[in-house]
């Protein structure tokens, strides 16, 4: 069993979470809408579209046989969601490298 964690919505805050005093609204803080305006089922028929268009050749390694559709310019660091700039990946181990080079670099302009 987890412990419970103190409400962090202000120092004074006594309750443990969640908060009677301080509900946290869903999805609060998510910036999501704000990077992409296309609904789930839209996104899917866009990254069978990529998929298609490029032949499944992963734009990492080369390879055919990718499965999803990747941002080339990552969102969060200013790249366009559009399907100029998505390009076919295997999820599996080029994506997976891919976004942990990217949280490197955040992590880097952070300091």
């Amino acid at each position: 069993m987890r412990a419970k964690k103190i409400c962090t919505a202000t120092l004074d805050c006594p309750h443990q979470q969640p908060c009677p005093d301080h509900p946290k609204k869903a999805w609060q803080g998510s910036r999501r809408r704000e990077r992409t305006r296309l609904s789930g089922s839209r996104q899917a028929k866009r990254s069978k579209y990529i998929l298609q268009k490029y032949d499944t050749i992963c734009h990492v390694c080369g390879h055919p046989g990718s499965n999803e559709a990747d941002h080339v310019v990552p969102l969060a660091e200013g790249g366009a969601d559009t399907t100029a700039n998505m390009r076919p990946i295997h999820s599996d181990p080029c994506h997976k490298a891919k976004t942990q080079a990217e949280a490197q670099r955040a992590r880097a302009a952070k300091r």
